[in-house]
Parts: C-alpha cells; sequence; structure tokens
C-alpha cells in the first residue's frame, strides 16, 4: 500500500453492515477469532456494533493489517464496507488491546456524536469522532 510509512504504525478505520446480533455466538466468535489473529499479527484495535453495523479500527504492522483488511473485505457477514479513515501514525491508539468492543443500545454512538459536535458530513471530522466515541469506551470500561 503507497500510503504507509515503515517507520509508523498503519491503521484502518471502517464501517460495514452487518445482520448479526451484537450478543450473538457468531458475534462473539467473529470477537474470539480476531483477537488470537490480532495478537499473532501484532494488531489492535476496538469493533464496536451499534445499529446493524460494525465500525472498526485496526492498527499494527502495514502487511499484517493489509491482509487482515483482504479478510475483512472477503467476509459475507460484512456488507457495504467503508473505509473512513486509513494512513499511518507514530504510535498506537489502543496499545494493550487485540480487539477491544463494544455493543451499544441503539444510538449511543450517533447521541455521542451529535453531543461532540462531530460533522457527520465531513468523512474526516465523523472518522476522528468514532475514534474519540472507541476510545471513550474503553475509558468507561465497554
Amino acid at each position: 500500500m503507497a500510503w504507509i510509512n515503515s517507520l509508523e504504525t498503519a491503521f484502518f478505520l471502517y464501517r460495514s453492515r452487518t445482520a448479526l446480533d451484537a450478543r450473538s455466538g457468531e458475534c462473539r466468535s467473529i470477537l474470539r477469532v480476531a483477537r488470537a489473529r490480532n495478537a499473532g499479527n501484532g494488531l489492535t484495535g476496538y469493533l464496536h456494533h451499534e445499529d446493524g453495523r460494525f465500525y472498526q479500527w485496526l492498527e499494527g504492522p502495514a502487511e499484517a493489517l493489509q491482509q487482515t483488511g483482504a479478510l475483512i473485505e472477503r467476509d459475507p457477514r460484512h456488507q457495504d464496507l467503508d473505509y473512513l479513515w486509513r494512513g499511518t501514525q507514530p504510535q498506537r491508539q489502543f496499545d494493550g488491546w487485540d480487539m477491544g468492543f463494544g455493543a451499544a443500545k441503539p444510538g449511543s454512538l450517533f447521541d455521542w456524536v451529535a453531543e461532540n459536535g462531530v460533522r457527520v458530513g465531513d468523512t474526516v471530522d465523523f472518522a476522528r469522532g468514532v475514534l474519540g466515541f472507541m476510545q471513550g469506551a474503553l475509558a468507561r470500561g465497554a
């Protein structure tokens, strides 16, 4: 990927539609497999499920990130996958988390976005807002 600087940590944030319920066995299975794969590949991140959508921030070595992204893109449990933000960063946002997970009551992400003045029509502002929500969820123990 041309956007990767080997001295920095690569990342992406995507959203996708899903028919899975956040508390289903299949959703728990996705999380279990992702945590094991991420630990083995040096990836960290956060997965949020809300209103029939997944939002995931994933970060780590560029090659492992690219391979994992390709797996997610082919996974039929993810539909209409859209990358909101990707690039490199000097340090991780979710260091120490193979995969944090949040499943909120409907509207919590969007309530947070509205309460924090995030402009949903601005892709960069929205992506930064989703990241802020995820970081706050970890701080709240979600």
